[in-house]
């Protein structure tokens, strides 16, 4: 049985991809607390977790959600950043 390597590190990478959905449930919130802490709707949050819009945000909301996330600014670039961009 031959097996491809490539296709078996995309998929590795894609389990082990860090999310926005991932970076919220570690930190241990609803899609509901995050919208009211950063003062933007359910829908705006879940547009970003599901990479139909990036974030737009101000300087002072991406370091409230970097505090609110428990997380680095790199890990929420990683998180909300396009697959598409990184290569």
């Amino acid at each position: 049985m031959q097996v491809n390597l490539h296709k078996l590190t995309e998929m590795t990478q894609e389990q082990e991809q860090l999310t926005l959905i991932k970076l919220r449930d570690r930190a241990g919130l609803t899609q509901r607390e995050l919208a009211q802490a950063l003062g933007v709707t359910i829908t705006t949050v879940s547009a970003w977790e599901n990479k139909r819009h990036e974030p737009r945000l101000t300087f002072a909301q991406t370091k409230l959600l970097t505090q609110i996330l428990g997380c680095t600014l790199d890990e929420l670039v990683e998180a909300t950043m396009e697959r598409s961009q990184e290569k």
